[in-house]
């Protein structure tokens, strides 16, 4: 089709189709029993990851396995552990709106992450995006809410792990591909999650076992379509996309659980998105912060 042939609407529909699918297995997970072991849903959605991505690659594997940078590569895969560990066990427990729009910190977190470990600008725009982003945080997380618990700072701790991972991966693409990346994301949150998973090991019943294993193959599915996404299309247009799964948690919370999102939540997410499109606003405006890699004032 010819509207498929514009490489930024390309890559804007699979964004998409990842905010779907991830919709898909946050509701898979949110009906899952509350006490069924995090560790086990953890092991489950990357194991399958891992095994989906070994068989797409069976030809190509002695290429796909080829590494230079293996500690960050499982420093990569530790981070994305705990981040996916935080993330599981809040959508376990909290409605997927609130989770979703805590998880949402993860944008800017991690292009102010940047800004300090790869020198990137600093200047009044970011602490701006973090005042925006600290409101909207605050709005959620507020005592009064029905919400809050020991659980609502979850998301808000997967966002950070996240974040993490993502500031390693800008650094592991300089040398390896993509689907390189992604084979040892998913290996090594595979070998993180399988002890924990095995301790607490919970024999899943028919259904159960199931959505399992359609929340893995969701999640390998989302992670090709990411790469096919970033492939063919500038970061910069994909990034209003990405904000889809936000309404699309409102709606599966609604319609499926009967979860009524506050005005708390829909504004506090919509702050943390307007934080987001305020540090990328920073990009083009001078620094005035010294850089670990200046002494001058930029």
């Amino acid at each position: 089709m010819n509207f498929f042939k514009n490489r930024n609407i390309y890559g804007a529909s699979l964004i998409v189709f990842v905010s779907v699918i991830t919709t898909l297995s946050n509701t898979l997970t949110h009906l899952l029993p509350k006490d069924f072991p995090t560790e086990e849903i953890l092991f489950f959605k990357v194991g399958m990851g891992l095994c989906l991505i070994m068989l797409f690659h069976i030809r190509d594997f002695n290429t796909l396995i080829q590494t230079d940078m293996l500690h960050w590569q499982a420093l990569k895969g530790f981070a994305g552990a705990i981040g996916n560990w935080f993330w599981i066990a809040s959508i376990q427990v909290m409605p997927l709106a609130d989770a979703t729009a805590l998880s949402l910190t993860s944008a800017f977190l991690t292009t102010i992450g940047a800004a300090y470990f790869f020198f990137e600008r600093i200047n009044r725009w970011i602490l701006l995006a973090l005042s925006i982003g600290f409101v909207g945080v605050f709005l959620i997380l507020c005592p009064s809410a029905m919400i809050f618990s020991f659980y609502a700072f979850f998301p808000l701790f997967s966002a950070i792990s996240l974040s993490v991972s993502s500031l390693i991966i800008k650094r592991v693409s300089l040398k390896d591909s993509s689907n390189t990346t992604v084979f040892y994301l998913m290996l090594f949150m595979t070998l993180f999650s399988v002890g924990p998973a095995f301790w607490n090991w919970q024999t899943p019943e028919i259904n159960q076992l199931a959505m399992l294993i359609m929340i893995g193959g969701l999640y390998a599915a989302g992670q090709f379509a990411l790469i096919e996404a970033y492939t063919h299309a500038t970061a910069g247009f994909l990034a209003p996309f990405k904000f889809t799964r936000f309404p699309l948690a409102i709606l599966s919370g609604f319609f499926l659980f009967g979860e009524y999102v506050t005005w708390k939540t829909a504004l506090g997410g919509s702050l943390i998105i307007a934080s987001y499109y305020t540090v990328i606003k920073a990009k083009s405006v001078p620094a005035y912060f010294y850089t670990k890699s200046n002494s001058t004032a930029i």
